[in-house]
C-alpha cells in the first residue's frame, strides 16, 4: 500500500506527540499550562478556561464541527482573542496546506455559548471564504508557520514572515500545529491586532492545542469504532443473504453495496473471469450516470490484481493502471483485490472515491483493506458455491439423460431380442417355401407361363432368408480371428461378387487401390463382408448406367478404404441412420447390412464415415489403423506359436503311444 507523503520531521514529531497527548477522559484532571508555571489558571468571568473547553468532547462531533468550533473558540473574545483565525488542512495527497478564514463572531458573548453554536451549525456555506487562492507545500513554509508544522507544536511570531498570505500584514500571529491520531491534520493560525500577544491569549491557545489533539484524537478512535460496526453488520447482512433464497446476482449486488457503503467510497464494482481468464464487468454500485463508466475504466486495474493474485491500493488516480482521463480526474483513492477460490482466480472487487474525499483520510485506513479482503474471500465462496451448484445441475440433467438413454437401450435390446427370435422362427417357414416353389418350379414345363411367378416368388424368399440371416448375424458376431491378410487383395475378392451384376446394370467401376500399402491384421471374411455391404448398398442406390469409386490409400497412421456412388444424395437426417439397424431408412437387406459393417470396422480398431464429395452423391469410408493392427500382431504372432505347439504335441501323443 503507498504510503502517506508528509513533511520533513512529521513522523519524529508524530511519536512525541502521540505519548504526550492527553485522553479525552484524563484531560480535565492534568494540570493547566499557566498552573504548571506558577501562574494563575485563565478564566472567563468568575469561571475557569476548561469548563468551555470540555464542550469539545460533548456527544460525537465530526471533523467539521471540531473544525467550526476551533475557529470559534480562537476568535472570541474570552477565547484566544484572535481578531481573525484560518484553519489550514494537510492535503497528503496533494502535499499543499489548504484552508479558509473565519472572523470573530460579534453576537454572542458567552464563549460556551459560542462554542455550542458552531458546534450545532451545518455545513459550511457559500458565506464561508474558502482561500483556494493560498496553497503551499511544507518545505516552502517560513516564519511561526513553519516552526510550528515542523516541530508539531506552537509557535508566535510575525505575520510577514510568510509573504502571499492573508495573515502577512498581521503584526502578530499565533500558529499551533494539528493531528488526528498518527496523522498530520493540518494548522491553525490566530492573527492579534496587538504588536505583543497578551500571556492570557498565549495560553488561552496552549490550552486549545491540547484540546484539539485530545478532541481529534477522540473523533479518530469514535470513527474508527463506527466503522467496525457498520462493517460488521454489512458482514453480517452479506452472511445471512448468502444461506437465503436470493440468487447470485442479488448477493454479488449486495456485496457491491456494502462494499462501497463499508469503506465509506463513492463506488465500487465486482468483475469475474470467463473460461479464459479474461475480466468481465459483473456488478456495478454508486450514482447510476456515471457506474458504469467507472467500472469499465477501472478493468486494466482489477485484471492485473486478479493475473497477480495481489491487492492493489493507491492514493491517487495516477496509480491506477491505464485510466482514463475523464476517469482520473474524478478519482482519489482506489483498491482492487482479486477473488481467489481454492488457488484458482475467479474475478476481482474494485472500490474507488471520488475527489471530495476530506484530506483527513488521504489512503483507505488498514481495517477498511482487512474489510473488502473479507469481502472479496466472501464474494469467492459465492462464485464458486454458485459453479459448483451449477456443476451439480449440469451433472444431475447429465444423469437424467443417460438414465433416459439406458431406458430407450432397454427397450431396444428387448425388442432387438424379439426380433431375433422372430428371424430363427421364420426361417423355418421360409425355407420351406422355397423348397416346395423350387420343386413346383422344376415339374412346370419351360413354356408354362407359372414359372416366371414362381421365379419371382424364390427370388423374394431368398431374399427374405438373406435379410433374416444378416439381422441373426448382426446380433451374434463373435470376435474377429485376425491373419496378416492384404487389404487390396481382400477388396479385390469382394468385388468379384458383384462383377456380373456390374454388367449387367452397365455399371463403370472405377478401382484406385494404392500398391504400397502395409499388411494388416485383420479378419479377411469379415473385412471382406464389410465391402460386400457396403457396395450392395451403392448397386442398390446407383442408376443404370452409372458410376461406383473404390480407393485404397494410406493417410497417416490410417488404411482408409472409400467407396462413392453417383446416386441421388440422400438427406442429412437419413444419412443419419444409414447404419442404424431396422430402421426406416434402412429398409432392405443391404441397409441392415451397413449396420454389420460398422460393428465389423469398429472391432477392427476403425471407423466408418459418410459424406457427400462433388459429383459423387455419397461417400462411404472406412478406416483401419495401422500401429493397432501391429501390436495384436505381436500378439497373435505368440498366440499362434503356443496354437502351434499344442497342435505339434497332439499330433506327436499318438505316436509315443
Amino acid at each position: 500500500m503507498p504510503k502517506t507523503r508528509a513533511a520533513p520531521g512529521i513522523q519524529v514529531a508524530a511519536g512525541r506527540l502521540a505519548r504526550s497527548s492527553p485522553l479525552p477522559g484524563e484531560f480535565m484532571e492534568q494540570p493547566t499550562p499557566s498552573s504548571a508555571s506558577g501562574a494563575a489558571t485563565p478564566r472567563i468571568g468568575d469561571s475557569p478556561v476548561w469548563p468551555a473547553l470540555a464542550a469539545f468532547f460533548e456527544g460525537d462531533a465530526d471533523l467539521e464541527s471540531l473544525e467550526r468550533m476551533l475557529l470559534a473558540f480562537a476568535t472570541h473574545p474570552h477565547g484566544a482573542g484572535a481578531s481573525s483565525a484560518w484553519l489550514l488542512l494537510w492535503n497528503a495527497r496533494s502535499g499543499l496546506l489548504e484552508g479558509w478564514r473565519e472572523s470573530a463572531p460579534a453576537s454572542v458573548f458567552d464563549l460556551a455559548r459560542a462554542i455550542a453554536e458552531a458546534r450545532r451549525a451545518g455545513p459550511r456555506g457559500a458565506a464561508d471564504e474558502r482561500l483556494h487562492a493560498w496553497a503551499d507545500s511544507a518545505e516552502r513554509l517560513e516564519g511561526p508557520l513553519a516552526e510550528a508544522w515542523r516541530g508539531q507544536s506552537m509557535a508566535i511570531g510575525a505575520g510577514s514572515e510568510q509573504p502571499g498570505t492573508p495573515w502577512s500584514s498581521a503584526e502578530q500571529v499565533g500558529v499551533i500545529a494539528l493531528r488526528r491520531g498518527a496523522r498530520a491534520y493540518g494548522a491553525l493560525v490566530c492573527a492579534w491586532p496587538h504588536a505583543v500577544v497578551p500571556q492570557r491569549d498565549r495560553e488561552a491557545l496552549e490550552w486549545l492545542r491540547a484540546t484539539a489533539d485530545a478532541a481529534f484524537g477522540a473523533q479518530a478512535r469514535a470513527a474508527d469504532a463506527r466503522r467496525r460496526l457498520r462493517q460488521g453488520a454489512a458482514l453480517a447482512e452479506l452472511a445471512r443473504s448468502s444461506v437465503s433464497s436470493i440468487n447470485l446476482a442479488e448477493a454479488l449486488h449486495l456485496l457491491a453495496r456494502v462494499a462501497a457503503e463499508g469503506a465509506e467510497v463513492r463506488g465500487s464494482a465486482v468483475y469475474r473471469a470467463d473460461a479464459r481468464g479474461t475480466l468481465k464487468v459483473d456488478v456495478a454500485h454508486g450514482a447510476a450516470v456515471v457506474r458504469d463508466s467507472f467500472a469499465r475504466a477501472f478493468v486494466p486495474a482489477a485484471q492485473q490484481c486478479c493475473d497477480s493474485r495481489q491487492p492493489l491500493v493507491g492514493e491517487r488516480s495516477d496509480e491506477a493502471p491505464n485510466l482514463p482521463p475523464g476517469i482520473a480526474g474524478e478519482t482519489s483513492v482506489w483498491a482492487a483485490l482479486p477473488i481467489v477460490a481454492y488457488g484458482r482466480a475467479l474475478g476481482a472487487l474494485v472500490v474507488h472515491d471520488g475527489p471530495d474525499r476530506h484530506p483527513a483520510a488521504p489512503a483507505l485506513e488498514r481495517a477498511d483493506l482487512e474489510y473488502l479482503a473479507t469481502l472479496a474471500d466472501h464474494a469467492a465462496l459465492l462464485l464458486e458455491h454458485a459453479r459448483q451448484v451449477d456443476d451439480a445441475r449440469r451433472n444431475e440433467q447429465t444423469r437424467q439423460d443417460q438414465l433416459s438413454r439406458l431406458r430407450e437401450l432397454d427397450r431396444l435390446a428387448a425388442v432387438g431380442e424379439m426380433a431375433v427370435r422372430v428371424a430363427q422362427e421364420s426361417r423355418n417357414p421360409i425355407a420351406s417355401i422355397t423348397a416346395f416353389a423350387r420343386r413346383a418350379h422344376r415339374e412346370l414345363a419351360e413354356d408354362d407361363p407359372r414359372r416366371e411367378y414362381l421365379e419371382i416368388v424364390l427370388r423374394e424368399s431368398e431374399r427374405l432368408d438373406a435379410m433374416l440371416g444378416e439381422q441373426m448375424e448382426y446380433s451374434q458376431l463373435q470376435r474377429p480371428r485376425l491373419e496378416m491378410q492384404s487389404l487390396n487383395a481382400v477388396v479385390q475378392e469382394a468385388l468379384q461378387r458383384f462383377s456380373e451384376t456390374l454388367v449387367r446394370r452397365r455399371v463403370r467401376l472405377l478401382k484406385r487401390l494404392a500398391p504400397d500399402l502395409p499388411q494388416l491384421l485383420l479378419d479377411a471374411h469379415r473385412i471382406r463382408r464389410v465391402v460386400e455391404n457396403i457396395v450392395a448398398y451403392s448397386l442398390e442406390s446407383v442408376p443404370l448406367g452409372g458410376r461406383i469409386k473404390i480407393e485404397s490409400r494410406r493417410a497417416s497412421g490410417y488404411v482408409v478404404v472409400d467407396v462413392a456412388h453417383d446416386g441421388a444424395r440422400h438427406a442429412g437426417d437419413l444419412l443419419d441412420q444409414l447404419f442404424v439397424p431396422f430402421s426406416a431408412g434402412n429398409a432392405g437387406g443391404a441397409g441392415v447390412g451397413l449396420g454389420v459393417a460398422q460393428q465389423i470396422v469398429r472391432e477392427h480398431g476403425g471407423e466408418v464415415r459418410l459424406r457427400g464429395e462433388g459429383e459423387w452423391g455419397t461417400v462411404f469410408s472406412f478406416t483401419l489403423p495401422i500401429s493397432g493392427n501391429e501390436d495384436r500382431r505381436k500378439a497373435s504372432d505368440r498366440r499362434s506359436v503356443r496354437g502351434e505347439r499344442r497342435r505339434r504335441g497332439d499330433g506327436e501323443n499318438p505316436a509315443r503311444s
